[in-house]
């Protein structure tokens, strides 16, 4: 089912007034109600006049002289404190996209009377964040669609959205940014989303292929046959094997792969693998006393790669080379299930001591991540001097959630830590409203999982959930670099022959923080903002 955005268009002052055709409502976002917003909206000096707090919470405004006759007050509130951050403007215009739609608006006009552009730095991309925020306010996932569509219902949708900042230039270019941004995130939300049975390995595998075919970028291909993936994914197929007596369960691994059409142009090669588990029981280690809940959402590593990746098709940038490998399995319980204290040998061929089948992630992406170091390895062998990064990208901890909240988390290898390769997605999230903590990989994290017997070479896990293990969320980064072969090409290695490798945590940034009743939260598409930020800005 296709993805359709909201027309986006910058608009002129002209625009606000009533006697416009294109707009309908018009929201105006600001810090606090100034001069400025009453020398442009005078109608509500009558409301003041009477409330002296009004305009400082979301409104709705009668005015004949706006666009559809609706005026919709939108405060971020105050932006100089020490906590404020670029969020504000995405909170706010979620909000008012949301009450406007209610109204009866399908296409507003956001206009900010104030200069913004004067504030600090944090926010040199308030109008991206703001439209991301209306945006995220009109969107439903595919199921939702196909709902919709097989009860016959015409989805009332918003059509067109308007934006007007004072003292700010909204170019084709920062629209067409948001547009790319905003369809990668829509394809991570649509995979990431929907229940574990409409979102299958094979389903998420045929989702991705029909998104992508259009895209001639894009190169994919998906490996289907089951003993192809026990050979080339070992780890991969232990967490699938229990769930190969259900044909509709069975793994698929999908590969993306993008090259720059000037190759002259390339400053670095990117390799994301992502975490698609499409619903983790725990395996033999069931998830008991009701915290198997949302595992339907355990793919969102694997959506957020995809997502980007969408995003990555839509922009066509030319400094950059990015391959994508995702992990798509379900992992089941059953009397085939992989057990603790199996042992099973990597790609890499490092003999994996299981400690405990509900680390199933770290499993499924190790062997991805083994097939992405030999590829830097042979394009290094033919003389190419590109620097590599490695990503993996998962919901992969309790405690990563428990440590930050919800944020999300990267860590970096020694040669990522020299490359700042942490650093920049932390500082692409946070002026595009996706923010990250920077965790750090230590010493304890590999202790934790180095061999405590002549036949084993890495331990995958304790027998403890993360959420109550020190180091939670940092030693399983360790256990993918050894049992991956990554490990061996740190900062003791000449600079040439170092890999640089981040792993990236979202267990916390991919739903929301909240949810309504007992309900799911919503699925949030980072951190596609935030590698698109930092990776393609």
């Amino acid at each position: 089912m296709a993805l359709a955005l909201p027309t986006i268009v910058s608009a002129s002052q002209a625009d606000l007034a009533a006697t416009t055709q294109q707009f309908d409502a018009v929201i105006a976002v600001y810090p606090t109600v100034s001069e400025k917003l009453l020398s442009v909206f005078g109608s509500l000096n009558a409301y003041l006049a009477v409330d002296k707090s009004f305009g400082s919470s979301l409104a709705v405004v009668p005015d004949q002289n706006v666009a559809g006759g609706r005026l919709i007050l939108a405060p971020t509130g105050s932006l100089n404190g020490d906590s404020d951050d670029v969020r504000k403007f995405q909170e706010i215009t979620r909000a008012a996209m949301k009450r406007a739609f209610a109204a009866g608006a399908v296409a507003p006009l956001f206009y900010f009377p104030e200069n913004m552009d004067a504030c600090d730095e944090d926010y040199s991309h308030f109008v991206e964040v703001s439209l991301l925020g209306a945006l995220a306010a009109c969107f439903d996932p595919i199921d939702v669609r196909e709902h919709y569509e097989k009860i016959g219902k015409n989805h009332y949708t918003v059509q067109k959205i308007g934006i007007l900042a004072a003292g700010t230039e909204v170019t084709p270019e920062r629209l067409t940014f948001v547009n790319a941004v905003e369809i990668g995130r829509r394809v991570a939300k649509d995979l990431g989303s929907p229940n574990c049975e409409r979102m299958t390995p094979i389903k998420f595998a045929e989702y991705v292929e029909n998104h992508f075919k259009s895209q001639s970028v894009i190169n994919m291909s998906v490996i289907k046959d089951i003993d192809v993936i026990e050979k080339e994914y070992p780890l991969l197929h232990a967490v699938a094997r229990c769930s190969l007596s259900v044909p509709r369960h069975f793994p698929r691994v999908v590969k993306l792969e993008y090259k720059s059409e000037d190759p002259s142009k390339v400053k670095e090669n990117l390799y994301f693998i992502g975490k698609g588990v499409t619903y983790d029981t725990g395996g033999a280690d069931i998830k008991a006393g009701g915290v198997m809940r949302g595992m339907s959402r355990d793919k969102c590593g694997a959506a957020a790669v995809a997502g980007f990746m969408a995003t990555l098709a839509e922009l066509k940038p030319k400094h950059i080379n990015v391959t994508a490998i995702l992990s798509l399995v379900r992992n089941s319980v059953g009397s085939n299930a992989y057990v603790s204290d199996e042992i099973i040998y990597s790609r890499a061929g490092q003999r994996v001591l299981v400690g405990n089948t509900d680390a199933e992630g770290r499993m499924a992406m190790t062997d991805p991540l083994c097939e992405c170091k030999e590829r830097i390895l042979a394009e290094r062998g033919t003389g190419v001097n590109i620097p590599s990064r490695l990503f993996t990208v998962a919901t992969l901890t309790g405690h990563a959630i428990r440590a930050y909240g919800p944020y999300g988390i990267c860590l970096d290898n020694g040669p990522a830590r020299k490359a700042n390769i942490s650093t920049r997605i932390q500082a692409g999230g946070h002026i595009l409203g996706d923010p990250f903590e920077i965790s750090t990989l230590r010493r304890e994290d590999y202790a934790y999982v180095a061999p405590g017997a002549a036949s084993e070479d890495v331990v995958q896990a304790n027998d403890k959930a993360s959420s109550v293990t020190a180091r939670g969320h940092q030693y399983p980064m360790a256990f993918m670099a050894l049992a991956s072969g990554v490990s061996n090409f740190g900062l003791d290695k000449e600079k040439k022959d170092q890999i640089a490798y981040t792993h990236v945590d979202i267990a916390g940034s991919a739903e929301e923080s909240s949810s309504v009743g007992f309900s799911l939260p919503e699925v949030t598409g980072n951190p596609v903002p935030a590698f698109a930020s930092a990776f393609l800005l």
